[in-house]
């Protein structure tokens, strides 16, 4: 990854719904009340747990335009331990990673973790190199 990305989340909003954020009681898999169609209404002053997260593509000017999580369907971001990583998929396009660019993405990831864990909705596997 790279040292300091300009990217911005700009109208991408899909981790308001996939992660929990413990500071204002919103479960996994739940829209984030303060989401709307332009981003997030309190992003100056969101909860710590929305400020700490980033995605791979926010994190690195690299990641293709095509894998911005809203455009692609696919979030991926570390674990908590950094020596894997973990894949989102938006359950409403569960075939994401079976299409290009998602299909792609993965056989990426795959060449730099060991293993990537995938979570569809309260789906849940590990994909390993072969």
């Amino acid at each position: 990854m790279s040292e300091a990305s300009s990217r911005s989340c700009g109208p991408c909003t899909i981790c308001c719904q996939f992660f929990a954020v413990p500071e204002t009681g919103k479960p996994t898999g739940e829209w984030c009340p303060e989401c709307t169609e332009t981003g997030c209404a309190i992003h100056l002053t969101r909860p710590q747990s929305c400020r700490n997260f980033e995605c791979f593509w926010l994190m690195d000017d690299s990641f293709p335009e095509d894998l911005r999580p809203d455009l692609c369907g696919i979030v991926v971001s570390f674990n908590e331990s950094h020596d894997s990583c973990v894949v989102h998929v938006d359950p409403e396009r569960p075939d994401a990673l079976g299409e290009s660019p998602g299909a792609e993405l993965i056989q990426a990831l795959l060449g730099s973790f060991d293993p990537i864990a995938v979570v569809c909705g309260d789906e849940r596997m590990l994909l390993r190199r072969q």
